[in-house]
């Protein structure tokens, strides 16, 4: 008897730590949260005035434009985590895509040396250009301001503003092949997703990027090499521009410096939309994620509904800014709570 008696205001106990446990899991991941229940009220919105978007080859499209967004907002994440900004993504995308068809079609370098040979220039590229932003102490959208112009000045140089056709069967199935009914596409955002995500929670590296953004001064007492740790994440955002610009041209058989027009301003809203603090040091990959669906979605949803090209950009913008206002607000509240 006495035991049941003891054991009573336990089970009373663990009830009223219930909805405690679950107040402080909602307050952690209120950002998520409201992020999804927006993401679910523009989708049915969207489905109300047009019955395609639920259709299974509109949710791949879907995805496979998320997953472009996706692949560059991963570095992105990381960026604006370390407290930086980096505005030359979209000419850095398509500067890579004009470089694989300059070397391969105009050089005749074989495409097995040309691709890891794209990559490897924008990841040094990028590098350098945080390593001048990190010594320097430029400020970072200065820096990445200058690569913007250099990108979109050296594709239109390469390329004379035409297209060069890359002819490659084996290489437009990286763009254009499916698994099992999954573009390759999406399987690659996906795989780096989880890669980048697991150095950011799981790694020294990752706890690095959150302490400089933090707080640089304090990173740099407590050993933490912030020179390399600002200029690292540029050669990341480098690098992922590369391979997406290699995935651009596999997909159309063709570079082109019209690809990716706007992407580093898309990029950036999927990161603030999904949490990350643009004065660093606080950021989340799931909420990154979230980001790039929701503002692909939106696109997606524009098409659908025949909004006139002109007014997609205005609608887009819109939406964005009410989805970080929202995000803004409810974290204010949640301090409250």
């Amino acid at each position: 008897m006495a035991n049941q008696a003891d054991s009573m205001p336990r089970v009373e106990e663990n009830r009223r730590s219930v909805p405690a446990s679950f107040l402080s899991w909602a307050r952690k991941n209120l950002n998520e949260i409201t992020l999804l229940i927006g993401l679910i009220g523009v989708s049915a919105f969207i489905t109300v005035n047009n019955e395609v978007f639920l259709t299974g080859p509109n949710l791949i499209n879907v995805l496979r434009s998320a997953a472009f967004l996706g692949i560059v907002t991963w570095g992105m994440t990381f960026v604006i985590t370390a407290g930086e900004i980096d505005v030359s993504l979209g000419p850095a995308v398509a500067f890579a895509a004009v470089l694989l068809g300059w070397l391969v079609t105009n050089n005749g370098i074989p495409l097995e040396i040309a691709a890891p040979l794209v990559v490897g220039v924008t990841t040094v590229v990028g590098l350098a250009a945080g390593y001048v932003r990190a010594r320097f102490n430029v400020p970072s959208f200065v820096t990445s301001l200058a690569l913007w112009s250099i990108y979109d000045g050296m594709k239109q140089v390469m390329s004379n503003n035409i297209p060069i056709p890359v002819e490659n069967e084996a290489f437009a199935v990286w763009g254009r092949g499916e698994l099992l009914g999954i573009p390759y596409v999406i399987i690659i955002a996906g795989v780096l997703f989880i890669f980048f995500a697991y150095i950011a929670k799981q790694t020294v590296y990752g706890r690095a990027v959150f302490a400089v953004g933090g707080n640089a001064k304090a990173a740099y007492a407590a050993g933490i090499n912030v020179l390399w740790t600002r200029a690292s994440v540029f050669a990341i955002t480098g690098a992922l521009a590369g391979l997406t610009g290699l995935l651009h041209v596999s997909r159309l058989g063709t570079a082109t410096g019209q690809v990716a027009s706007g992407l580093e301003f898309s990029s950036i809203a999927a990161v603030v939309i999904g949490g990350t603090s643009l004065s660093g040091g606080r950021g989340t990959f799931i909420g990154s994620l979230i980001g790039v669906i929701f503002i692909s979605v939106i696109g997606n949803g524009l098409v659908l509904m025949g909004v006139n090209s002109q007014a997609q950009n205005v609608v887009r913008g819109v939406l964005i800014l009410i989805a970080v206002l929202v995000n803004v607000i409810f974290k204010r509240e949640s301090k409250q709570i």
